[in-house]
């Protein structure tokens, strides 16, 4: 998949030049990130709490926060809702090239993908949204509560749905270092980052 390709997507779905894809910020939500050229991400480490609390995966099995990201395998990790109509569908076909082009190393990867849209997403939402999109990783949602206190353990709550951005969370072992890369990732870059991170852990 080339990259030019994908950044005529972006420039299609986002304002020219900049990673604003939603309405006005309301007063509610926590501050902007600031604005980056489209086609930048920016890369940075961290360490997140992972909150006590259970979600529901999309074939209906209930698991704690914990459980569904610390299996034992590398994690990529992204926030959607099945009704975005702005970066969810970027974010989510870049995580689909990312699944392809892993081929038969993909059993060997944890791709999760949370709902920020709890009251929309149940899980035969979830199961149609990923059959639709050719999404191969695991969905879940949670009651609005628990998707608040995922979003705020990283750092990804902007008070209302539509005002979520794209980032793309990478982990060796979830209970210790993240890699977090903000903005509109290209397939390849994913790739390069989740290579880096099994050749050093971060």
């Amino acid at each position: 998949m080339r990259v030019r390709a994908w950044t005529d997507v972006a420039v299609r779905w986002c304002l020219p030049g900049l990673l604003v894809c939603s309405p006005a910020w309301s007063q509610t939500a926590a501050p902007p990130r600031a604005a980056v050229p489209f086609d930048a991400v920016v890369r940075s480490e961290h360490r997140y709490a992972l909150p006590a609390l259970r979600l529901q995966r999309a074939d209906g099995r209930r698991l704690t926060l914990t459980e569904a990201l610390a299996d034992g395998r590398p994690v990529v990790m992204i926030f959607l809702y099945g009704s975005c109509a702005t970066v969810c569908p970027i974010t989510n076909q870049t995580l689909v090239a990312f699944e392809q082009a892993l081929g038969p190393d993909l059993a060997r990867v944890n791709v999760v993908s949370l709902s920020i849209d709890p009251d929309h997403d149940s899980v035969r939402r979830l199961a149609e949204h990923a059959a639709r999109t050719g999404a191969r990783g695991s969905f879940f949602t949670g009651d609005p509560a628990s998707s608040e206190a995922v979003q705020r353990a990283f750092d990804a709550w902007r008070g209302d749905k539509a005002n979520h951005q794209p980032v793309f969370l990478l982990s060796a072992d979830p209970l210790r270092q993240w890699v977090r890369l903000d903005g509109l990732v290209l397939p390849d870059r994913l790739m390069a980052e989740f290579s880096r991170l099994r050749r050093t852990g971060t």
